[in-house]
């Protein structure tokens, strides 16, 4: 399976724990889960853990990945989180399963090692803590988060032009 990043490498600049990557065009294929938007720490879905544990028994073809879709900006409002594995192309897609993609472009990493839930809350509250500070400027077009093991998730948030710059 291909690298998701241009050229097939990380161009980086670390600010505190971000890193601003050019990520290329990224398709996941799995199970869509329609979700309301939680505050911090509303971590439980039983819609999504259902998702992932059918995905898990099927012997996923790529590794485990996932994609929100369908943003909004407000608590209360929904979007959708396809959960499965990274592919190439809609061939790898496993029968029942959608294939969504994260369009290439500008993207912040944050990265949590530990225990769920704890992984979880400790991501996003690096992400508001980002957001926060100023450091970064999302745009609401997608989120990208992949799984390199049980106890780590690599998360890609979408920025625009006004976030930290990339460095050649």
């Amino acid at each position: 399976m291909g690298s998701p990043f241009r050229g097939g490498s990380v161009v980086e600049l670390r600010s505190g724990e971000i890193e601003f990557v050019e990520l290329g065009q990224t398709f996941v294929g799995g199970l869509p889960v329609r979700s309301p938007k939680r505050p911090l720490g509303m971590l439980r879905d039983p819609n999504l853990e259902r998702a992932w544990s059918a995905v898990l028994k099927q012997n996923p073809p790529g590794p485990l990945a996932s994609i929100y879709t369908d943003h909004s900006a407000e608590a209360g409002s929904f979007y959708t989180q396809v959960v499965g594995y990274r592919c190439e192309s809609i061939k790898d897609v496993m029968r029942g399963h959608v294939m969504a993609r994260v369009p290439g472009g500008r993207y912040a990493r944050f990265v949590s090692t530990g225990e769920f839930p704890d992984v979880v809350s400790n991501l996003w509250q690096q992400v508001r803590e980002a957001e926060d500070a100023g450091q970064i400027h999302r745009v609401a077009t997608s989120a990208y988060e992949c799984y390199p093991h049980a106890y780590r998730i690599d998360l890609y948030i979408a920025v625009d032009d006004q976030s930290s710059e990339i460095r050649s």
